[in-house]
């Protein structure tokens, strides 16, 4: 009974939601804006245009404590407010719109049992949008609203909900948000505030400095201007500052107040037809402890609003000649206490954005630039300038980006003098397959805090970034080449308080860059480092050594590797040095590679099982034919020729390279396991394949014969007519149809894959480099295969046959062969995810196209046509056009009584 009673109340209070806001408090006594002067009534038969409608999806709220959102951590907290389709109606006043709107928080709620929770509060709202004003628009509207109860037990109802929102026609650089307010009786107001999405008014152009120079700058947007591309590669990740002012006295000020850590380019727009930009980013003076996971921020980083301690507004434009972002700027601070109250202060800011081509120790910027005081000159000594530079966020590929060594000869140096690092050693050591075996966790010995390790350049080829970027740029025969090749390095890690900064009460992270030597046959690294002096502090250490020794790759061993990070300073009076960490990496190569070789063994017997099958389903077929000889000339040669082809290829170019990736990663895998399995299936899987091509030849051979003897027949009897010889006769007119409606079809399909591989034009910034067009018409080449079925139908149909031309085991089972490799390939996508460079033995990618949709296509094509041929044969081949023509091999008997 109390379960029913449960229904019934979520039932009523569902009923009270769908209620219209109406049944509240009058609109009159709620709003008192302009845009409710008067309750307008509506009129349908009213004419005009209806104005634009304010919208926003990215908005920030401030306050909502008693709507139990967690206090603080403000960049998680993001409001949308979106018009309901068709809700808009003129009214009497032609300035005045009456619209219906959802409006949503969303936040975290701090819950008892289970800490911050995501949580959300949605408002039904009917109200009016007035335009009357010159350069503000004003929206008031009235509702109510409901958010889920912490225990799940229903919902809370708000009553009597006004909002309030001024929206600037159009919004430009001196007023470029949209402000408003939100309250209601069952809870305290809150503020609302956020970037005007459209309808914006770009000022003069702004003007870039000639000064740094740029002609390393990237040439990033080749093809024209991209919106998209531009907005991602500046909108990801921290930017950090540094604080540069030349002059003495004299000197301006820095264009903002406070000396901030780090920025964030929040919202970025563009006008795509002219290559406008408008930007708004934001500062914070103290690295946000702000973020602590990308599902908790993902709000502030990637689509809400953020408010900090100070901002800029910009905009400006690309500059495509020089590859650079220009920018004029207003700063923006908040005017009251609730932080959501931001009010535009002075112009005359500066700012660019540019991406260096060139890498080095010191600067490896992704995205580079600069603000300055646009009322002094940033050529002199009375100009302050604020450094920008960005090093994390590698979501789109750095190509183009070239690594300059500079203290490869110092590394050097060390590595020679210790004969630790470059005694040579027995085993096999990172640089044979791929960049990844340079990667490595790492925990420090004493204090048992972890970190992470990750080339950057290797040799001439730029990894880091996106891992199909650099598989395409490492070459390993250029690490085997060499006993020492240059190296360089990226480290992060948790460490003790160093640089004597006593205000650091619990373990920082830290980051270095470095860069230096890898000894190929001692297995070792030495490189020279730059860390930061302090989490607060721009400023490096550029005497730090890092050494590095690798376990090898085909021994069995507890550490990875091990290493030490050393000061190159004296100890004593310098107070720079800092006690050198020993560190231990974790994981080794060994369990790695047990995992994909287990995996790959099994793929392989997959694949020889699916060979294997092939075999006897094509066996059987040869069964069916012998007990059934009118099959012969029914079956489609068309579809015997593809599958023939379908054996021969992995037997022409070579099986192990057809079905693996990197065929020498695959022998360092037999190599380590002693060999046997994946030696011996790849002997069975070429046996089975000559094989399964051998039935198949022997099963295309007794069809042609058939047609050969049926077409002799046929010649013999040249006076009269027989049903063999008509039978015959509309054999080979199906056959010659099937072949021109196929052929015709596969050409297509080919040129389809050709227009779309050239179409992609060469690897941008923002994309990795494809697989060649070999690979993609090889591709193309086993879908055509997994179709073997297509012929078949296609002469069933043409010629209305209902002889059972294929064996079930032979259509439905090779289909099912065709299939599985789909089927196994979306499974594994679930639950292998590989640690070294990706070797398949099944499914691999040159095999057939693979991919989520590709995976369902395949299977439920196959399927579709197994099943039309089942029909076909059955009900005859022109069953779906109702046709009841007789077929080949169907004959009538002629009575020869006069």
């Amino acid at each position: 009974m109390a379960r029913a009673h449960s229904h019934y109340y979520r039932l009523l209070v569902l009923l009270l939601l769908l209620l219209p806001a109406a049944t509240g408090a009058p609109y009159s006594s709620l709003c008192h804006s302009p845009a409710a002067a008067k309750d307008v009534p509506f009129d349908h038969s009213h004419g005009g245009t209806t104005p634009a409608l304010p919208w926003t999806s990215t908005g920030h709220f401030s306050g909502g404590g008693d709507l139990h959102f967690a206090a603080g951590r403000s960049y998680a907290r993001a409001f949308s407010f979106h018009p309901r389709d068709g809700s808009a109606s003129a009214t009497a006043d032609s300035a005045v719109t009456r619209l219906s709107a959802t409006l949503t928080l969303e936040g975290s709620r701090l819950t008892r049992r289970h800490g911050n929770r995501p949580h959300s509060v949605s408002f039904d709202l009917d109200g009016y949008y007035s335009t009357a004003a010159a350069a503000t628009a004003e929206l008031c509207m009235v509702g109510s609203g409901s958010y889920a109860r912490e225990d799940g037990s229903g919902v809370v109802v708000l009553s009597d909900v006004v909002l309030r929102l001024t929206v600037p026609r159009p919004s430009n650089l001196s007023a470029p948000f949209v402000t408003g307010r939100l309250g209601g009786v069952d809870f305290n107001p809150v503020a609302l505030v956020a970037y005007a999405e459209d309808d914006y008014a770009y000022g003069e152009a702004a003007s870039c400095p000639p000064a740094p120079p740029l002609d390393g700058a990237r040439r990033v947007l080749r093809a024209g201007f991209s919106c998209r591309l531009l907005r991602a590669l500046l909108g990801r990740g921290s930017y950090g500052l540094e604080y540069r002012q030349p002059g003495g006295r004299g000197a301006s000020g820095f264009p903002l107040r406070l000396r901030h850590r780090s920025m964030y380019i929040n919202q970025m727009s563009c006008a795509a037809a002219d290559g406008a930009v408008r930007a708004y980013m934001v500062f914070y003076a103290d690295q946000p402890a702000a973020f602590p996971s990308n599902d908790t921020a993902r709000w502030g980083r990637e689509r809400g609003f953020l408010v900090g301690d100070e901002a800029l507004v910009a905009d400006g434009f690309w500059d495509s000649s020089r590859s650079r972002l220009c920018l004029k700027a207003c700063r923006v601070a908040s005017s009251g206490q609730s932080g959501a109250d931001l009010a535009v202060r002075e112009c005359g800011i500066g700012a660019s954005f540019w991406f260096p081509a060139v890498w080095s120790l010191r600067d490896r910027s992704v995205v580079a630039g600069m603000i300055w005081n646009a009322s002094g000159s940033i050529n002199g000594d009375a100009a302050a300038v604020i450094s920008v530079s960005r090093t994390g966020g590698y979501a789109y590929q750095v190509a183009g980006i070239k690594y300059n060594y500079t203290r490869v000869e110092e590394a050097k140096q060390h590595h020679d003098s210790m004969p630790a690092l470059s005694k040579e050693r027995n085993g096999r050591f990172p640089g044979n397959s791929s960049f990844r075996d340079f990667a490595f966790g790492f925990s420090l010995k004493k204090r048992g805090l972890t970190g992470y390790a990750w080339p950057v350049a290797i040799g001439s080829a730029l990894v880091e970034g996106d891992g199909l970027v650099a598989d395409a740029a490492f070459a390993a025969e250029e690490v085997n080449r060499k006993r020492l090749v240059n190296v360089s390095y990226s480290l992060r890690y948790y460490a003790p308080t160093a640089y004597g900064d006593s205000s650091a009460n619990s373990p920082q992270l830290r980051r270095i860059s470095a860069e230096g030597v890898y000894d190929t046959r001692a297995g070792s690294l030495c490189m020279v480092a730059c860390q930061a002096i302090n989490v607060k502090s721009p400023e490096s250490d550029c005497e730090v050594l890092v050494t590095v020794q690798f376990a090898p790759m085909d021994a069995v061993a507890r550490e990875r590797a091990v290493g030490m990070i050393s000061s190159l300073r004296k100890p004593g009076d310098d107070p720079l040095f800092f006690e050198a960490l020993d560190f231990a990496g974790d994981g080794m190569y060994v369990e790695r590679l047990a995992e994909s070789v287990s995996r790959m063994d099994m793929e392989s017997i997959m694949q020889v099982a699916s060979m294997a099958l092939s075999c006897v389903f094509t066996a059987l077929q040869l069964r069916h034919v012998k007990k059934h000889p009118e099959a012969l000339p029914a079956m489609s040669v068309t579809a015997l020729v593809v599958l023939a082809i379908g054996y021969v290829i992995p037997l022409v170019l070579n099986l192990e390279d057809t079905y693996s990736r990197d065929s020498r990663s695959r022998r360092q895998f037999v190599k380590l396991t002693g060999g046997g399995l994946l030696e011996l299936n790849a002997l069975v899987l070429r046996a089975s394949t000559v094989l399964a091509l051998v039935l198949q030849l022997r099963l295309l051979q007794l069809a042609l014969s058939s047609r050969r003897s049926s077409a002799d027949q046929a010649g013999s009897k040249r006076e009269g007519s027989s049903p063999s010889s008509s039978s015959s006769d509309a054999d080979a007119d199906a056959e010659r149809s099937t072949l021109w409606v196929c052929l015709p079809l596969y050409a297509l399909g080919a040129a389809v894959v050709w227009i779309v591989h050239t179409s992609d034009g060469p690897p941008g910034l923002s994309a990795p480099p494809g697989p060649r067009l070999v690979d993609d018409l090889a591709a193309y080449a086993g879908l055509v295969l997994d179709a073997f079925l297509l012929p078949q139908v296609v002469r069933n149909a043409l010629s209305g046959s209902r002889v059972r031309a294929l064996s079930p085991w032979f259509y439905a089972g090779g289909a099912a062969v065709r299939a599985a490799p789909h089927a196994y390939d979306a499974f594994r996508r679930r639950t292998y995810v590989p640690s070294l460079r990706p070797s398949f033995a099944y499914a691999g990618p040159r095999d057939d196209l693979f991919g989520v949709g590709w995976d369902v296509a395949v299977p439920c094509g196959a399927a579709v046509l197994a099943a039309l041929l089942f029909l076909q044969q059955r009900l005859g081949g022109a069953f779906l056009c109702g046709s009841k023509s007789r077929g080949a091999g169907e004959y009538e008997m002629v009575s020869t009584r006069s």
